[in-house]
């Protein structure tokens, strides 16, 4: 079963904020579970046309980096200044030679980038 937490902000959220959020909380996990494991275990993926960005949860390390982001925005934007959704769906095979992130990242795109109707 894959996981992932789609975020949502709204259209004035600084991206670049979000970005820079991200890579903390990336190296927040690598610090704690080592380089090695992260690599293997991060996914995300930041939506280029919309303030939407998706993290993969399906490992203990995605869980990590999704609550420390989280708490992150908390604390720059506030609770109520954006979205979280928990989004369950089957896995789907992944590639493990070169490219393979780039093809995780348009699959998490393709699969959850978008918003549901009625989600928000």
């Amino acid at each position: 079963m894959r996981t992932v937490c789609r975020f949502t902000f709204p259209e004035e959220a600084n991206r670049d904020l979000i970005e820079a959020a991200i890579a903390s909380a990336i190296f927040n996990a690598e610090c704690f579970f080592g380089k090695p494991k992260v690599r293997l275990s991060a996914a995300y993926y930041m939506a280029p046309d919309k303030p939407q960005c998706v993290i993969d949860i399906s490992s203990e390390v995605g869980e990590h980096i999704a609550q420390v982001f989280t708490g992150m925005m908390i604390n720059t934007l506030g609770e109520d200044k954006f979205q979280v959704k928990r989004i369950e769906g089957p896995a789907k095979p992944t590639l493990t030679r070169q490219g393979a992130k780039d093809r995780e990242q348009r699959r998490l795109r393709d699969d959850y980038g978008s918003p549901s109707p009625g989600s928000r």
